[in-house]
């Protein structure tokens, strides 16, 4: 059976005098129950030219003063930091693009997505990816000139119009369900060569393996930087 959830008439009269009392009521400048200030100096809405919705930054990023990891030859530079809370590369899996994520499901800013090669963030918020996704204008290397999605995201770090810079943190993993996920985990993948803009996003299997292999190269040069490091750190300690 069926129930109307509707208001009546009378209610919704009622309903009406209590928000003009409240309106009248109500200090000047308040804004939602608690009395927010409303943010200063807000940019003004992309959205009225037909642009994508900035984010605020929810998060303080990691600060790098250059790339935490090194380009790999196909390059990219890896887009999860740290690597001791990656997930190993048994686990990564296509989908439209390539899923990875974290171990014992990392999320949020325990798991920095970061910027696969410099460019512009051009876009927000991808259907069935979350509305944070970031979508990164490549402006450098082999994939000049294309797009790259990071789906499941949460929150943006950076927003719409940022230029930024190789291994620069952009977004958090999203936690929980992000868009339509199972649990937390990135999808990062690059739309095809030519694409009419960010939001078209690539058929299963079209790129996927293009981002498999840009992405496996970096993990490689991630992987052997941070063998490096620590094998400098242990030979240090020693001599100390």
């Amino acid at each position: 059976m069926r129930v109307d959830l509707r208001p009546r008439a009378p209610i919704l009269t009622f309903l009406a005098v209590l928000a003009l009392v409240a309106a009248c009521a109500a200090p000047a400048g308040a804004g939602t129950i608690g009395g927010t200030e409303a943010p200063q100096n807000k940019p003004a809405d992309p959205a009225a030219s037909g642009g994508s919705l900035p984010s605020s930054p929810a998060q303080s990023a990691p600060l790098f003063t250059s790339s935490p990891y090194p380009m790999g030859a196909k390059g990219w530079v890896f887009p999860l930091y740290p690597l001791s809370r990656v997930a190993p590369r048994a686990w990564w899996s296509l989908d439209q693009g390539v899923d990875l994520g974290g171990n014992a499901n990392q999320c949020g800013s325990r798991l920095v997505e970061l910027a696969v090669a410099s460019g512009t963030i051009v876009h927000e918020g991808l259907d069935g990816f979350g509305h944070s996704a970031p979508v990164l204008l490549i402006d450098s290397g082999p994939d000049q000139g294309r797009y790259v999605y990071y789906g499941h995201a949460a929150p943006a770090l950076v927003p719409v119009g940022t230029h930024v810079s190789a291994g620069q943190p952009i977004a958090d993993v999203g936690c929980g369900i992000v868009g339509i996920s199972s649990a937390p985990h990135l999808e990062i993948g690059i739309l095809p060569r030519g694409a009419a803009g960010p939001e078209y996003m690539p058929d299963f299997g079209q790129t996927s393996h293009e981002a498999l292999s840009n992405l496996v190269w970096a993990y490689r040069a991630a992987i052997a930087a941070e063998t490096a490091r620590k094998a400098a750190a242990k030979k240090a300690s020693k001599r100390a």
